[in-house]
């Protein structure tokens, strides 16, 4: 049976995919409370949203992880209409970004009710439409993975279990990664069926291999948000994770959930900066012999789906979408 991926806009084929931004926010309506204090969060303009997919598109990318949560302001209607401009396949997320945004009825709600909620975005489609999710989302505070962030992981895990439908986690500061993923297989979810976002906020090669070596993907998505460290940080962890042979454990993506971070906003560094400023940096900055292709994953076992697009980097590490 051939295998598929939702979109906003309907399955499509895992080979469909291209090279893939796993982590990104294009439209979202986040807690009032949120934006009230940092306004940079505002990112309700469709248009805007549509020409920052666009960019990415224009860079290469060929599909784009929209990673915004239930808790977070998530407008399936507003996704659809933003894909619908563009050639570049949107897939979506159910579940619960972390603690810190959760209103008061989902810490409230049983584990079942939540549970149910997920399913349902996954089989019948997300907020009064049509678009399925692809990706469920769970998250947990710094250093802290019990209390409400171990239930939205129970939750999601119990969801993900039912469906078959991949994890991509929330890690605050690159913390608590083993222990988010020890917790989803106690609920029955393959590791090799989870990525943590955000690892390269802890850039710790010791870590990155302890996680890579229990069959979970590393979520790079901090590139050129200098703040977090530089790029270069990032570009020799990743050297040594390909050289190690673990290229193919790694996802790619932006995460510019802020408007300062997009062009269409009068931000920077813009969606186009994954695929055209850092994929390429690596050959052109690392002295040595140039880094050995990474295999495909084993065939039996869920992993990412590579791209074969020509804006792979000469690390080899494919913009990737953990495959169904």
């Amino acid at each position: 049976m051939k295998m598929t991926v939702e979109t906003v806009l309907g399955p499509i084929p895992v080979e469909n995919l291209g090279a893939t931004d796993y982590h990104e926010h294009l439209y979202v309506e986040a807690p009032r409370w949120h934006i009230e204090q940092y306004p940079d969060f505002i990112l309700e303009d469709v248009d805007k949203a549509a020409e920052e997919l666009n960019r990415f598109g224009e860079s290469g990318g060929q599909t784009l992880v929209e990673m915004t949560a239930i808790d977070y302001g998530r407008r399936a209607a507003k996704l659809m209409e933003i894909a619908r401009r563009s050639t570049v396949h949107v897939i979506a997320t159910t579940g619960f970004n972390k603690p810190l945004y959760c209103d008061r009825w989902v810490e409230t709600s049983s584990e079942e009710f939540l549970v149910d909620m997920l399913i349902r975005d996954i089989t019948e489609g997300m907020d009064g439409t049509t678009a399925k999710a692809g990706v469920i989302k769970a998250g947990t505070a710094y250093n802290n993975a019990g209390g409400l962030g171990e239930k939205l992981l129970r939750v999601g895990a119990r969801a993900s279990a039912a469906t078959g439908t991949p994890m991509i986690t929330h890690t605050e500061a690159g913390t608590m990664g083993i222990e988010q993923f020890e917790i989803l297989a106690s609920e029955g979810v393959p590791v090799s069926r989870v990525c943590l976002s955000h690892i390269d906020r802890n850039p710790d090669f010791g870590y990155h291999r302890e996680i890579v070596h229990a069959g979970a993907y590393l979520g790079y998505d901090c590139a050129g948000k200098i703040k977090y460290g530089p790029d270069s940080e990032r570009i020799a962890v990743l050297r040594k994770l390909v050289d190690a042979g673990f290229g193919d454990h790694v996802l790619l993506g932006n995460d510019y959930a802020r408007r300062s971070y997009m062009k269409a906003y009068g931000g920077r560094p813009g969606m186009d900066f994954l695929l055209g400023k850092f994929v390429p940096r690596p050959e052109r900055e690392i002295p040595g012999d140039p880094v050995p292709t990474c295999q495909s994953p084993p065939k039996n076992r869920r992993g990412p789906r590579r791209s074969s697009s020509s804006a792979e980097s000469s690390l080899s590490i494919r913009i990737s979408i953990i495959g169904q």
